[in-house]
């Protein structure tokens, strides 16, 4: 672990425990068609990352179907169906709640208790959504370097 990666607030506590690089892609090469932020997530500590979209806009964190899959397994299941209205249209799944880790590059790992939602027919990839996930933690991003700060 290397020194810790701090923002501070105006009164010098930490803002943030850990920053990490951001991607503009989801893959090395691919060309997104306009600007996106991807950052590195380990769900249920499988002991794999995967890369999600930072979407503010929406309402859980989303695992496309393959990681769903995987996942559901060592996350709580809660009760009821749900309905996801998106850009890709409506999709029925049920939500999840389980630890997501935010991997740092510096400073210090960051595991969050998240709502997940997932749906076999869900047809976009993985999404760091804002309920559940964004809104429990302190986050920054500092474009010039592709960095994402966070904290607790």
């Amino acid at each position: 672990m290397t020194e810790p990666a701090t923002l501070l607030t105006p009164a010098s506590a930490p803002f943030t425990t850990g920053a990490a690089r951001y991607y503009d892609a989801p893959r090395s090469g691919s060309t997104p068609p306009e600007p996106r932020i991807y950052v590195r997530i380990e769900p249920a500590s499988l002991g794999f990352e995967t890369l999600a979209m930072v979407d503010t806009g929406a309402p859980w964190c989303i695992l496309e179907p393959s990681l769903g899959a995987v996942v559901q397994d060592h996350f709580e299941l809660l009760p009821g169906d749900v309905t996801l209205s998106s850009r890709f249209g409506r999709y029925s799944g049920q939500l999840y709640l389980g630890t997501v880790k935010l991997a740092a590059d510096e400073g210090e790992d960051l595991e969050v208790s998240t709502t997940v939602f997932i749906s076999p027919d869900w047809p976009a990839g993985s999404f760091v959504g804002y309920m559940g996930l964004l809104d429990r933690i302190r986050f920054a991003f500092e474009p010039q370097n592709n960095k994402f700060y966070f904290g607790a």
